[in-house]
This record gives C-alpha cells, structure tokens and sequence, in this order.
C-alpha cells in the first residue's frame, strides 16, 4: 500500500471513529431532510450558554416545546419561554427568528432580550466578546429577529457550511430535541467533524 493510500485509509477510519461518537448527539432523517441534536447535546449547548453569558442564569428545554430561559436584570429574575423557528444562511451573515411563548413585556431596547440572544448565539456556536450583548436585535410582536457574523458560529459552520447563500433552515424544538430542516440532504460527510465533536463537548472543560 502506497504512502498516499494508508494516510487515506487512516483519514477514513478517524472520520469513522469521530462519527460513532457524534451518533450519541447527532441522528438524521434523511427521508425529511432533518437533521435531529439529541437532547442531550441541546443541554450541553444550553450549559455552555449559562456559563458564558452573567445575565443568563438558566436555560434549559421546556418538558412540550422550545426553551426557557431566566435572566437576571437589576436583581429581578425574568423568565422568558422561547422557540427557536428559522435561520436563513447569508454569505456573510446568518439571520433568525425565535418567537416568544407570550408578547414582548418589556421594551424592544431591553437587555432582557439582548441576553436572550446573546445565550442563544453561544448556543450556536459563538462568542461573547467581554460580555458585549449584542445590538442586532428587534422584535416584531411575539417575534424576536437578530443577525450574526456568520463566521462567529462555530456550531453553524461545522454543521451547514456546504449549504447554499440564503439557505432557510426550519427548526422545531420538542420535548427537547432541536429538529432543523433543510432544503438538501446532509450526510456525515457535509459537516466538520473535528469541529463539531469540539463545539459539543466544550463544556465537559469549560469553567461555570
């Protein structure tokens, strides 16, 4: 066997390994074009976002359907009940949409949004940058809408980086599996493995 054939055949059997483990997070249904986080990967995703964002003290999956959050302003806790619905992939940008369980009680300005979407841009994969919440926020009715750096989402990017600009992703989180559906096919070989296998498991060694 050439030099070329055995790194190949090594590349492979990593990528093999890398999968089976991915498979305890990670199911498809390739028949819906969804791809399916466990629950157990949407509650290490969830901790990552309270250990990384002051404001938010919990966010965990609500027993029927999306996500609770509480948030801590002004020595007052705040619990908000949300359910992430879409992201659109732009080339340098990705867009979303999480609708809230009851209509906006606060001003759309509030940080009480703010760190809702600040937790869920590191549930996705990014980075709060010295606490800075983010400003690309508006809400429409029950409907929050913000817009990230695509390159910031380490999560997005390892799972949806071969997917075509303006890519709409339709996601439903129940009984707290996050099921996203997309307008192509994913198979193991689309995503970053590495990558994906880091972004998950970041938790086990980060610091609450």
């Amino acid at each position: 066997m050439s030099v070329f054939n055995k790194l190949k055949a090594t590349f492979q059997e990593s990528r093999k390994l890398l999968q089976k483990t991915l498979e305890e997070y990670i199911k498809f249904s390739l028949e819906a074009k969804q791809l399916i986080l466990r629950e157990k990967t949407v509650l290490l995703l969830c901790q990552q976002a309270e250990s990384r964002v002051e404001q938010l003290k919990s966010l965990q999956t609500h027993p029927e359907e999306g996500l609770t959050a509480t948030i801590e302003h002004q020595k007052v806790l705040v619990q908000l009940h949300f359910t992430p619905e879409k992201i659109t992939l732009n080339q340098d940008s990705l867009e979303g949409e999480i609708r809230l369980s009851k209509s906006p009680q606060f001003e759309t300005e509030s940080i009480i949004y703010r760190s809702l979407i600040a937790g869920w841009k590191v549930f996705l994969g990014g980075k709060i940058p010295n606490g800075a919440l983010p400003k690309e926020v508006r809400i429409e009715k029950d409907r929050v809408y913000y817009t990230f750096p695509r390159n910031q989402l380490q999560l997005a990017d390892a799972l949806f980086h071969t997917l075509k600009n303006d890519s709409a992703l339709i996601t439903h989180l129940k009984q707290g599996d996050l099921r996203i559906e997309t307008s192509e096919t994913l198979s193991w070989n689309d995503f970053k493995l590495q990558n994906l296998l880091q972004v998950i498991t970041a938790q086990s060694t980060s610091a609450k």
